[in-house]
């Protein structure tokens, strides 16, 4: 099992005027029925736009929106990094995936600086929501992570099992299945998502290039509705066909007291489902601890959701696809 440091490993091999070229080889955990996860795809043409922007003015990833044009493969790519517009406050890029001699995700990339983590808010009026705000949204998971126990992995061919583990918020269960009995206008429809996700090497730590990766758990709507209706969730593929994700602030420093440095917290809404057709939007928050164990010197108490902090915010269109349609396309052979 490679690090995950290597799995997000990329070079830069050449410089042509705007636009440079990185290059990888897709890490074979990070597959699900053969085929690359859409996360660890954009984690890694994101860590290639993070070092390509490092030692720039704009240094942090703000916005990115990606479109999944054709299915990638286990195989080398290369990344295509071209300067858009370099800004006073932005820099924007266009970033492609080339894999089989063809643009296989393209995504447009924002960069900027993003506050750090324990940034006081704005002093100007009206520019934020503070947490002591009484319209302040504040962590909407209800159950803390050290009282869940992690989920086990019941999917045969999903590679990265060993380097990510879950648990489900059992109350959002609950609330879903509540509105099947409750009268009509007593809600306003729809599904909610919340699970606790981790890393599961020991040595890892959060970065802002994992971002995606867990932005592309977020709890699925016909997995949700499968939930709410008591039945086992059929073992499906939901291929992203659009991803969008909004970097709210920096991540906490390692070793800061009180946020565990491997886990974070994820809260959708789902809406709609037509024809298997679906919406997402979901949260993405700091966690206060690991799933069922504390980190050192975090001591729980009941203002517990005061302390943690919206990272991130990802949207997503996505399908449903029979698994056997993704086995027969993760064997097309990939040239550069």
């Amino acid at each position: 099992m490679a690090p995950l440091s290597e799995a997000l490993s990329v070079k830069h091999i050449r410089s042509d005027g705007h636009t440079l070229t990185y290059h990888g080889k897709v890490d074979s955990d990070w597959i699900f029925a053969g085929v690359p996860h859409g996360g660890y795809v954009l984690s890694l043409l994101l860590t290639a736009c993070i070092k390509h922007q490092g030692t720039t003015k704009h240094p942090d990833p703000i916005h990115l929106t990606a479109h999944f044009l054709l299915p990638t493969t286990v195989s080398e790519f290369n990344v295509e990094v071209e300067v858009v517009r370099f800004g006073s406050r932005f820099t924007n890029l266009l970033v492609k995936w080339i894999q089989e001699g063809e643009a296989r995700v393209m995504t447009h990339m924002i960069f900027g600086i993003l506050p750090a983590f324990d940034a006081p808010p704005s002093d100007k009026k009206y520019e934020d929501i503070p947490p002591t705000h009484p319209l302040y949204h504040s962590m909407p998971l209800p159950s803390h992570p050290t009282t869940l126990s992690v989920m086990p992995n019941v999917v045969s061919n999903l590679g990265f099992a060993k380097h990510i583990q879950y648990s489900p918020d059992p109350v959002i269960i609950s609330r879903n299945k509540s509105k099947l009995v409750a009268p009509r206008g007593t809600h306003g429809g729809g599904l909610e998502g919340g699970l606790w996700l981790e890393l599961t090497e020991k040595g890892a730590n959060l970065a802002l290039g994992l971002i995606p990766v867990f932005a592309d758990f977020y709890p699925r709507t016909p997995g949700l509705l499968a939930r709410t209706h008591g039945d086992n969730v059929p073992i499906r593929t939901y291929p992203t066909v659009m991803l969008t994700i909004e970097f709210k602030r920096q991540l906490p420093q390692p070793g800061t007291t009180g946020y565990a440095r491997r886990t974070l917290g994820l809260y959708s809404r789902n809406h709609f489902l037509d024809h298997g057709r679906h919406d997402g939007y979901c949260e993405i928050w700091t966690a206060p601890s690991g799933i069922g164990e504390a980190e050192a010197g975090f001591a729980r108490d009941e203002n517990w959701k005061q302390e943690m902090r919206c990272i991130a915010v990802t949207g997503q269109m996505a399908l449903v696809a029979p698994m056997v349609l993704r086995k027969s396309r993760a064997r097309q052979p990939a040239r550069l």
